[in-house]
């Protein structure tokens, strides 16, 4: 067994403990299916087996509570945003490697938040901030997050716009494209490459579907890029 299939087991089995919680079986009444077949898996050998399982019920739980009210729905509509999608489970595995436990990690566009509190579980850090403009979201977020016994001193959640977050005390920046890369969208990646510009601090970027790179300065060179995700990293 690869050190990737011990860390899909270790994604496998903070998922089956969230679709454990009584509320969140509750939320999603349609949830069983695809709990059981995660549990088979994890009782077998099959690691595509086991990959295929546990991407159904990611997606699944990543999807939970999509909803925006009128006023969140309009800034999203003006910051070019997109809806919530799901960032896979690469990203998960390969943080390993720049998570410590002093790490404060950013989740820009977090939707439930689900990416940012699986980080927070599989590599445990000083804070988890999620930012995300759907209070809903937010809302199904913390029941994910009490689920998963994460106390609240480890987890930040900002229902805000982007470009109203400061993210000096970033050390590793995930995001999958928030917005488009075109019109209103530019701004959000604008701000973001701004504010990452203020400091020369060590910092990590993950940036899925990446839209970000062009705006970065040269202070961040790409260390990891496979069409899907491009890591950026400043010394």
């Amino acid at each position: 067994m690869t050190a990737d299939d011990d860390r899909m087991r270790s994604i496998a089995e903070a998922l089956i403990e969230v679709g454990m919680d009584k509320t969140v079986r509750l939320m999603l009444p349609g949830i069983g299916p695809s709990m059981g077949k995660l549990m088979v898996a994890l009782d077998g050998d099959d690691s595509p087996a086991l990959e295929s399982a546990l991407v159904d019920l990611y997606i699944l739980l990543h999807n939970a509570g999509s909803r925006y009210a009128p006023e969140e729905l309009e800034m999203l509509k003006k910051r070019g945003g997109y809806l919530n999608y799901p960032g896979g489970l690469l990203p998960i595995i390969m943080a390993e490697q720049y998570i410590k436990p002093e790490t404060v990690v950013f989740d820009l566009g977090a939707g439930n938040g689900l990416q940012g509190l699986l980080l927070q579980r599989l590599y445990p850090h000083r804070k988890t901030i999620q930012v995300e403009l759907s209070g809903e979201m937010i809302r199904i977020g913390r029941i994910f997050q009490y689920a998963l016994h994460i106390g609240d001193d480890r987890v930040e959640w900002l229902n805000d716009d982007i470009l109203e977050v400061p993210l000096k005390p970033a050390d590793f920046i995930y995001l999958y494209r928030p917005a488009r890369p075109s019109g209103s969208g530019t701004e959000v990646y604008r701000y973001i490459a701004a504010r990452v510009a203020e400091s020369d601090r060590p910092l990590v970027i993950f940036s899925v579907a990446d839209c970000l790179g062009r705006f970065l300065d040269k202070s961040l060179s790409v260390v990891y890029s496979n069409g899907h995700l491009t890591c950026f990293r400043r010394e």
